[in-house]
Formats: structure tokens, sequence, C-alpha cells
């Protein structure tokens, strides 16, 4: 029998090899995948994509913005997937319209995802279903007969200054989308439904389509517009259903539906993603992450509340989520208020705690200009919450999987934010490894350079990282 003191030495001994093993093991698998990453650098276009498929995984189905491309996530999945063939599932925590999810629908993942905007979860929801009505074509069409045979004149919405947003015969029309969805039985096909008629909205609205934030366009333009929402919603709900029965075939010809049901597990929660750990009980830690952060704060990058508002207040909010929060829709700003620098003033230990987690980020603040004179305080701000966000995250990971992050540099002061450096080095600090990181140009940029926030955002970091 070995004495205590030795046979500790030996457990100790055995452990020290155990790791030393996994380490060597896991560095290369990281090999594996910069190799296979590094496999196309001949190619500047294999990242980046010049042309792209609009119907591509029903990503038609609403003008989202900032959304990612489908086949480049693909990419990148099967780039990972070859190099840990065990992976099962995928989470998402910006899930956007979930085209990070729909990419892992392809491998028949189980796909996981969150976001704090009803409009996103709606979205996402409707691409992610398990089971999916395969007449909705019929369905729609059903539907503009049924509004187009509406006699009614009512106004389905409570929206403050309608008038100003919509012309009055539109908002007749938009009623009778409403009502005419409204009668459907099946929630998804009304989720679907609800889909379409926030694109309807969106292109039928007062509000410029050129930019994300909420600006009417100007009188004379508004007058001399002729359009109805019961035409644009029937070209959209067919062009919508096609695009989905192509999806759903690319599902079945990949072997991820069985008996006309996705095979493997999907949900959306409606979530702050720094509270988002309730979420997952029972189903965390999850395989892998793929996911698309904001630039920085909604209010001065992508609104993507604003954008969203209008069509929030045409949709039955409980057939998005029991839990949204009517309160969302009290002002335009109030979805971007509650995300990610949205409104917290952040404290001196808060910013100490940040900046020692990112020395990059703290040099960048100290040498920001005073003008404008709020600038460091939504930096700061930003990325106190994003830090928060970015623990909660990686508590619902397993150990040694990896995440792959899509990452844009704004612009503060005419200063481009690093945010590939501090997202690294705050991943770093809460002990994850950057493991390579790739640049993907964007060829289909929606943003007018006149914003100034965005400026800059031609293109885009892929960061590789890894749980340790």
């Amino acid at each position: 029998m070995l004495a205590w003191g030795a046979e500790a030495r030996m457990k100790s001994t055995t452990a020290e090899s155990s790791t030393t093993e996994t380490r060597a093991s896991l560095t290369a698998v990281d090999d594996v995948l910069v190799g296979a990453l590094a496999r196309h650098s001949d190619d500047p276009d294999f990242w980046s994509l010049k042309t792209r498929d609009r119907t591509d995984s029903a990503h038609c189905i609403f003008q989202y913005p900032a959304m990612m491309v489908p086949l480049v996530q693909r990419r990148l999945l099967a780039a990972v997937i070859e190099a840990q063939p065990n992976i099962r599932s995928l989470y998402d925590p910006f899930v956007g319209s979930g085209t990070s999810l729909v990419s892992g629908m392809h491998y028949a993942l189980n796909v996981y995802g969150a976001d704090i905007n009803p409009l996103a979860v709606l979205i996402s929801r409707v691409r992610t279903a398990r089971k999916v009505e395969f007449t909705i074509g019929a369905i729609g069409a059903s539907v503009v007969k049924c509004a187009r045979a509406d006699r009614r004149f009512g106004i389905e919405t409570k929206l403050a200054n309608r008038d100003k947003w919509f012309r009055p015969e539109v908002q007749v029309e938009l009623s009778k989308l409403r009502r005419a969805i409204r009668s459907c039985e099946d929630l998804w096909v009304r989720r679907f439904l609800w889909v379409t008629l926030a694109e309807t909205v969106r292109l039928t609205s007062n509000d410029r389509t050129s930019t994300y934030k909420l600006h009417a366009r100007p009188k004379d333009e508004i007058d001399g517009r002729n359009v109805s929402p019961i035409d644009v919603f029937a070209d959209l709900v067919s062009r919508n259903a096609d695009s989905f029965a192509f999806f759903r075939k690319k599902l079945r010809d990949a072997n991820a539906v069985s008996h006309a049901r996705y095979r493997s597990s999907t949900d959306i929660a409606l979530a702050d993603n720094r509270e988002s750990k309730k979420c997952w009980d029972g189903i965390a830690p999850f395989d892998l992450m793929m996911t698309s952060p904001p630039y920085g704060d909604n209010q001065t990058t992508v609104t993507y509340g604003q954008h969203s508002y209008l069509p929030l207040n045409w949709i039955d909010l409980t057939d998005i989520d029991p839990k949204v929060d009517a309160e969302l829709l009290r002002t335009t700003q109030e979805i971007d208020k509650r995300s990610l620098g949205g409104r917290d003033p952040v404290s001196n230990e808060e910013e100490e705690r940040l900046f020692a987690a990112s020395a990059t980020l703290r040099n960048f603040a100290e040498a920001l200009p005073s003008t404008p004179i709020d600038g460091r305080i939504r930096l700061v701000r930003f990325y106190r919450d994003f830090q928060a966000s970015l623990e909660a995250m990686i508590e619902q990971m397993r150990q040694n999987s990896y995440m792959i992050w899509t990452v844009g540099n704004r612009n503060i002061a005419g200063k481009q934010v690093p945010t590939d450096t501090v997202l690294s080095e705050l991943m770093e600090h809460a002990k994850c490894s950057t493991v390579t990181m790739l640049t993907r140009h964007i060829h289909h940029k929606r943003m007018p350079n006149r914003n100034a926030s965005s400026a800059t955002m031609r293109e885009e970091k892929i960061l590789l990282l890894r749980k340790r």
C-alpha cells in the first residue's frame, strides 16, 4: 500500500499528465480548425461573397438589420464540425433574424437562441420551427382574399402619431390584413403571416427605407406615393412561401427532417442576455456558439428597436410570446434603451473592472476627444453591459467548446473602435482562448455612408475562440 503522500503525488502526477494530454489534444483540434479555415486564403471572396441568394434558408422574409449571410455561416460550421464531429447543439445569444440557427439546421443540430427584441424572436421562431404548414402559400392567398372582401374601416392599431407614419388608406388596408391574420387558427401560420405583415408595414409606411433609424419621408414624396398594403402583402406572402418551401426541401435533402418535422430541437427565448441563464436550465451547456453582437449601443449604431417599432405596432404581441411587455412600444426608442448600453450609468468600480479586462478599451477611451460629449459615456456603458452578457453566455457553454463571433468596428468621434481586439481581450479575461481570426469584406452594405457611427463598416472580423 502506498503511503498517503506517495499516493497523493501519484494522483497529482496522473492529473497533470491527463491535463497535459488534454491540452495537446485541444491544440491539435485548434490546428486542424485553423488549417481548415486557412485553406481558402487564396480566395478573397470565400468568406465575403460578392453575390448572394436572398431566398437561401428563408433569408428574405423580412429585411432585418445587419443580417449575416447563410452560406458563410454554413461554411464556418462545416469547418468546426469537421474538426469536432460530436457537436450536437448550437447557441446564438444575439439571435436577430435567426441566420446562425437556420444554418445549423442544415446540419441537423439542436439550435437555441435569445434576443431582447420581440420582432427578432418572432422571425427566428418562424424560421426555426420544427413543424410548418406546407400549404402556407394557399393560406396566404386566402388571407389576401379575406382582406379584400373586408368592408370595415376600423383602424387596428393604437400607434401614437399613426397619421405621421401611415397614410389613411394604408392604415385601413393594414387593418384589414390584421383582422384576416387573426382569424387563422394555427399559431405558426399566424406567426409566418405576421412576419410578412411586418415587411409589408416596412414597405408601405411613410418611413424611409434607406436607414434603420425612423425618419419620415418628405411630405411631397409621401403625397406622391400610391401603395396598397394588400397588394404588397399578396406578393410577399407568395414569395415568402416559396422561399420557405425551398428551405424545407434543403433540410429534407440534408436528412434533417423526418415525417415532415425537423428532427432536432429548437427554441428561441425572449430574454436580455445579461439575465438569460434561467432560460436554459436543463438544456445548457451548449457545444458551439455562433453569433454577431451589436456594434455598440443601439441608439447610435444599428437601431434594431426603431426598425422594429412600426411593424410591432401592427402585430398581436401575444402571438410572439405571452411575456412581451407592451411598454416596449411606449416610445420609438424603448427597445433600444433596454438593450446593451441603453441607459444605466456606469459606476467607477464597474469602469475599473471593465478596463482591467481590456487594456485596449482603456487606451481607446482615454484617447477619445471631448466631442461628442457623450461619446466616452456611451462607449463605456455599452462595454460594461457587453461584458456582463459575455459572462452569462460563457456560463452556458461546454468546457472547451468553440465560439464563432462576427464583429464590426464602429466609429466614435472619427476614431474606429477596435471591437475585435476588445472582444478578444474580454474573452481572454473570462478564460477563453483566441484561436484565429478571419476578415470578410461587406459587399452588400445597406447603411448609407453619411452615418458617421458606421462609416467604416466595410469589413467584419470573424473570431474563433474556445472556452478553456
